[in-house]
């Protein structure tokens, strides 16, 4: 994907535009057929950390293969932050840097996990279906909370899972992926579904909670922080700073 030009995730003016946005990301995502997870080589993660003002997004993925999870590829951008801190709305302020992240790597991953919600959101169109819909790949919600919705207590057992339902509609699941951790709550975001949604997560989460991919991409980007601390003129740099030769 690197040097390609990538679409832009538009930014409301309005609370009222961005869930205009919302709702027409929801539509047309929606329409999207689903991804088998049967037929990935590769998955990603992606995840954000912000400067301690809040003014900027420092925004990372990892690939890894599959089945071994090796690490292939990693990339990072720090942006400026263009939209407030509002609950389900996380879209527009992480977004657009997550996805000029992922348009930085040689190969877009067959599955992106993204820290955040899918379709379990309240106009279903949470960050992973935007960043999915808008770069074209199939992504997979993966969040420590719900948003929205609600599901029965799970059983302790890695693997033990539940509906998330949300006015009446199941819109994820709450998935337990170690066993005595809380569950995390995966939800499709654009070209999956419920099933391959909660595959590729139990699949790279051995002996985790979190999934391998995001857990990589939320250390960059954490590290990524650190070094923007000391180097404060740096406002976008995309690549991989722990890549042999840099």
């Amino acid at each position: 994907m690197g040097g390609r030009p990538q679409p832009l995730l538009r930014i409301p003016g309005s609370l009222e535009e961005a869930r205009a946005v919302q709702e027409e990301v929801a539509r047309e995502a929606g329409a999207s057929r689903a991804y088998p997870f049967r037929r990935a080589g590769t998955i990603g993660g992606a995840d954000a950390s912000y400067s301690p003002d809040g003014r900027l997004v420092h925004a990372a993925v990892a690939v890894f293969g599959l089945p071994d999870l090796n690490v292939i590829e990693r990339c990072w951008v720090t942006r400026e932050v263009l939209f407030p801190y509002l609950p389900g709305y996380f879209a527009f302020r992480e977004g657009p840097a997550i996805m000029a992240a992922v348009g930085a790597l040689a190969t877009a991953p067959d599955i992106l996990l993204v820290d955040g919600h899918g379709r379990a959101h309240p106009r279903r169109a949470g960050i992973a279906t935007h960043v999915g819909l808008l770069l074209g790949i199939p992504t997979v919600g993966v969040a420590k909370r719900m948003l929205s919705g609600d599901a029965a207590e799970i059983g302790p057992a890695r693997g033990s899972a539940r509906p998330v339902w949300d006015r009446g509609e199941i819109v994820g699941m709450a998935v337990r992926t170690r066993g005595g951790s809380r569950p995390v709550y995966v939800s499709p975001g654009y070209a999956t579904d419920l099933e391959t949604a909660v595959a590729a997560v139990l699949t790279t989460t051995a002996g985790s909670r979190i999934p391998a991919p995001v857990r990589e991409a939320h250390r960059l980007s954490r590290e990524i922080r650190r070094i923007s601390l000391s180097s404060p003129v740096v406002t976008e740099i995309p690549g991989d700073p722990f890549a042999p030769g840099r």
